[in-house]
């Protein structure tokens, strides 16, 4: 697929730092290179009603009330959960959590799973990640009797659930939510600095990181100073997963995304997320070991069911969505947990909106994906009258639909991108925030780079395009050849080495002359560090 290229800068500022600065509109450089918790907002700001929320937990602590935290089954969620329910049994809370099965139950609160919880005693109910459009949900749980605490970051709808008390705030992701009420409840025990603080920023580290929501801001302090903690990590189920999954070195935000919160992810979409949730709370060193395990090796089934889901709807957009500005694609053999992996999976290839549903006989599941200037959302509310609930960001959502409604509901969602985005809008731009010489690619640039990590929304890994550089050698490498390693170097210059990943285009021949548009890493191998590129992008050059 053919990318828009646009360098950022002009080219009339040569201070690198400045430049990288200027393109992600930062204007204070210090608290952005440097961001301490103590420049998190007043929780009493950011979450109005906390004080309400913090006063009904002591309460319930003082008469042994039974309090349930209702997680979602993604990371996010998972790790939320885990955050509050630390917090609230170290304080002395009688509390236990649930987490919805992905498949029975579906995402967000229900009324049976409220009905049951008070059945057996509840008085609070704690939701993590997920409840802001649980309007009925609220008014049942009133009518159980039931406290409920409604955390999410999430956007709302039209109404807002009248629950005991709304923690809500989009600035953060839903562990960042549950991370700063616990870090209230820790403040009104005089503990704001306790072990446990520290326990959760590890844990809100990895949720914000997972939910691909903007490290800017909020998100960065959490993940800019939860990293180093990740690394040293005394957690024994995080220490298990590490060595499972052979993590031996540094912990970042590449780790995270693609290592641990796929396993983490992986029993939500495969069995029951519960097991995810037991493994960063146990204790026992043989459980964990157990779990991170499990964890491994439902994430290979997860691994074999994604691709083998992709390469199906491949071929149904090959021969069956000609040029159409939107995908929805729909097959009973697509297991609920990855459609949402598989709609991210089109999206990259086809750059077009995507909706995946996995059908069922009576009542089917979606997952949605989107690309800049379409808000997946707001196209949901446009055929909300086929839907049974949805809810999600800009760039992605989740929704329930009968089977018998997929049909006009395709219709429906195919027209409104037809009306709502032009040709221009389906070409993805590759942002370049500069260009550079082959013999900037050096330790100094590398050491303004590493000053932005970590990097992810809104804040990318710096992207860079240099120009007219000769390959020295080229050949496919991985499995399958899926692959691109090659040697470049300006003519009769020094040679780097320049590695794409899952490259798709016409692979160049030794003495051709391309353009490169590339990060800039470091990579060790048996030992020994050196710099290479990260290819994003490359073209024949015409100079």
């Amino acid at each position: 697929m053919e990318k828009q290229w646009v360098v950022l800068n002009d080219g009339k500022e040569s201070d690198l730092r400045k430049v990288l600065l200027r393109n992600r509109k930062v204007k204070n450089e210090q608290s952005f290179l440097q961001p301490y918790l103590h420049e998190l907002p007043k929780i009493g700001k950011q979450l109005p009603q906390i004080d309400k929320a913090v006063d009904r937990i002591q309460k319930a602590i003082k008469n042994k009330e039974l309090i349930y935290i209702y997680g979602d089954f993604d990371v996010d969620g998972i790790t939320g959960t885990a955050i509050l329910w630390e917090t609230l049994d170290m304080l002395g809370a009688k509390v236990m959590p649930y987490i919805p099965h992905r498949e029975t139950e579906g995402y967000g609160l229900h009324s049976e799973a409220l009905e049951k919880l008070s059945s057996e005693g509840a008085k609070v109910v704690i939701s993590v990640d997920c409840g802001i459009t649980a309007v009925e949900q609220a008014k049942i749980a009133k009518k159980l009797g039931i406290d409920l605490i409604i955390t999410d970051h999430h956007e709302p709808l039209n109404q807002l659930p009248k629950a005991f008390a709304l923690l809500h705030t989009t600035s953060l992701a839903g562990s960042g939510v549950a991370f700063r009420f616990a870090e209230a409840l820790l403040e009104s025990v005089n503990k704001p600095e306790d072990e446990q603080f520290f326990k959760n920023l590890e844990l809100a580290t990895i949720g914000t990181v997972a939910d691909m929501v903007p490290l800017v801001g909020e998100n960065r302090i959490i993940v800019k100073n939860g990293l180093p903690l990740l690394s040293k990590s005394n957690r024994i189920g995080l220490k298990s997963l590490y060595e499972q999954a052979s993590l031996n070195k540094t912990i970042g935000t590449g780790q995270i995304g693609f290592v641990i919160a796929p396993r983490l992810n992986a029993m939500g979409r495969m069995g029951h997320a519960l097991d995810s949730l037991r493994l960063l709370l146990t204790r026992k060193k043989s459980r964990a070991r157990d779990l991170a395990f499990r964890l491994g090796k439902i994430n290979t089934d997860r691994q074999e069911a994604t691709k083998k889901s992709i390469d199906h709807a491949k071929n149904l957009v090959e021969k069956e969505y000609n040029g159409a500005k939107m995908l929805v694609i729909d097959h009973e053999s697509y297991p609920q947990g990855v459609i949402g992996l598989v709609a991210g999976r089109l999206v990259e290839k086809y750059y077009r909106p995507t909706v995946v549903i996995s059908v069922n006989k009576d009542l089917s599941k979606g997952s949605a994906r989107s690309i800049s200037n379409f808000h997946i959302t707001q196209a949901l509310s446009q055929s909300k009258k086929y839907l049974e609930n949805y809810g999600g960001h800009p760039m992605a959502a989740g929704f329930s639909i009968k089977s018998e409604n997929i049909e006009k509901f395709r219709e429906k969602m195919i027209q409104h991108a037809e009306k709502s985005l032009s040709k221009k809008d389906l070409i993805p731009t590759l942002k370049i925030d500069a260009k550079i010489d082959l013999d900037k690619i050096n330790e100094e640039t590398m050491g303004i780079i590493n000053q932005f990590e970590p990097f992810g929304i809104g804040n990318p890994e710096p992207t860079f395009l240099t120009e007219n550089l000769e390959v020295v050698d080229s050949r496919t490498v991985g499995v399958d050849g899926k692959h691109l390693k090659m040697t470049l170097r300006k003519p009769n210059g020094s040679a780097y080495d320049a590695i794409c990943f899952s490259y798709e285009k016409e692979k160049p021949e030794k003495g051709d002359m391309i353009d490169v548009v590339h990060n800039i890493s470091e990579n060790t191998w048996q030992g020994q560090k050196s710099i290479q590129m990260k290819v994003k992008d490359f073209r024949k050059s015409h100079a």
